[in-house]
């Protein structure tokens, strides 16, 4: 994004959603025998119009689009800001919207358009906590529960 140009960086600040994403975080590490949670600072380009709603409530799924569900039905999320560019749109200002967000990837596995769940772990019932795009080297992060995700800083740019 060599032509963009960064307007403003909001910290966001909501001890709610903070302290569901730490209750979540041990939850998994319980499940995990205490093994350490895979934690990511990940890209998710939206509109303005979603902003207030996802500072106050977190993502929400049913708010993806039809293009957000090549590797499953759920919030979407990208290690590269280029990528999530391209679903940033403009209305209203002039200014595109992307939200950095603290992402609890987990374990993971590569993803489905039919997921709608994460699925099952080979030989085991319990579930995988998101899906990828490459197991070898996730770009992309499907997450399906919205405890996994805290929306950190907002960034408006043109």
């Amino acid at each position: 994004m060599p032509c963009s140009r960064i307007e403003s960086i909001h910290r966001i600040q909501n001890p709610s959603l903070w302290k569901v994403f730490h209750w979540q975080k041990d939850q998994m590490q319980k499940r995990n025998g205490g093994k350490r949670v895979d934690e990511r600072l990940l890209f998710h380009g939206t509109e303005e119009n979603l902003i207030e709603a996802i500072c106050d409530q977190n993502f929400d799924w049913r708010m993806c689009g039809v293009h957000g569900t090549a590797y499953g039905r759920r919030s979407y999320f990208a290690r590269d800001a280029s990528y999530s560019n391209r679903y940033s749109k403009v209305r209203g200002s002039l200014n595109k919207i992307m939200f950095v967000a603290r992402v609890l990837v987990g374990e993971y596995t590569k993803g489905s358009s039919s997921y709608v769940r994460p699925p099952a772990k080979l030989g085991s019932k319990a579930l995988y906590d998101s899906c990828v795009d490459s197991i070898s080297n996730p770009s992309i992060f499907v997450i399906f529960e919205k405890q996994q995700i805290y929306p950190e800083y907002l960034i408006k740019y043109r």
